[in-house]
């Protein structure tokens, strides 16, 4: 466990058939920033093979991976009072379901840590790339199948999350206010801008494609000024300095007493 107050965490989940390491652009410029030495990055990874390699092991549902994402939270990410989620493709809908969990078990209250969250190239309405071709597949992939247009479970999901997180105005059992900001490549033909997108008002494009969106090449690519932008934005107070009497309270409201 770290323990680590006054410290951001900021904590990455990878898309399909992908893994931690597709966040090490993103972390070497990180590690050499000082602007972000508040921010801790933690990347967070889970099994999405497209097939499983052995008869004993199947392929991890969303709503496997969303649970490991809250047991994750719990332990490594358990030091910090403050967290962001960067998520990138398959790993924003993780995020996603993760929120939807936990507010239909009526523990809202322990997502207010969480300041922000990050998407970039989610398939908020599904992916149509090589979709013909998908649905040949020989074997059934629990992932893949979620990351077709109009699945039920990612919208429900969507209309929760949109509904009890992104404009929700307290913190309760089922709601806790969270700013989402979902961000399109411009050039991504695996996730169109429109499914990036999707309904979420806080939304962006920024250049490269599905894959290079999340490969920022040093700190002026739009992509990593962007991120920071908002890990700044999230920054948390520093301990032992009191805020400015007078000036309203930027972060959300405990949960309601009686």
């Amino acid at each position: 466990m770290v323990t680590a107050g006054g410290r951001l965490g900021a904590v990455f989940v990878h898309g399909f058939l992908s893994g931690p390491g597709t966040w090490d652009p993103f972390l070497r410029l990180l590690a050499d920033d000082q602007d972000l030495a508040f921010a801790h990055p933690l990347a967070f990874g889970y099994a999405s093979p497209a097939l499983p390699r052995v008869a004993w092991r199947r392929v991890p549902e969303i709503d496997d991976i969303a649970d490991s994402l809250k047991v994750y939270l719990e332990t490594e990410a358990a030091g910090f009072d403050d967290l962001v989620l960067v998520a990138h493709s398959q790993g924003g809908l993780v995020v996603q379901r993760h929120l939807a969990r936990m507010l239909a078990a009526g523990r809202g209250a322990d997502l207010a840590r969480i300041r922000r969250i990050v998407l970039f190239a989610c398939p908020n309405n599904g992916s149509q790339f090589a979709l013909s071709l998908r649905r040949r597949w020989p074997w059934k992939n629990p992932q893949e199948r979620q990351l077709r247009p109009l699945d039920a479970v990612v919208t429900d999901t969507q209309r929760i999350v949109l509904n009890q997180v992104v404009h929700a105005r307290e913190i309760g059992g089922s709601t806790c206010p969270i700013p989402v900001t979902a961000l399109a490549g411009e050039s991504d033909a695996v996730v169109t801008p429109a499914s990036a997108r999707s309904v979420f008002p806080d939304i962006g494009v920024l250049p490269g494609d599905h894959f290079a969106i999340i490969k920022p090449d040093g700190v002026t690519h739009r992509s990593y000024t962007t991120l920071k932008r908002l890990l700044l934005a999230a920054r948390p107070e520093p301990e032992g300095i009191p805020e400015p009497e007078g000036l309203p309270d930027p972060r959300p409201p405990g949960p309601s007493q009686g």
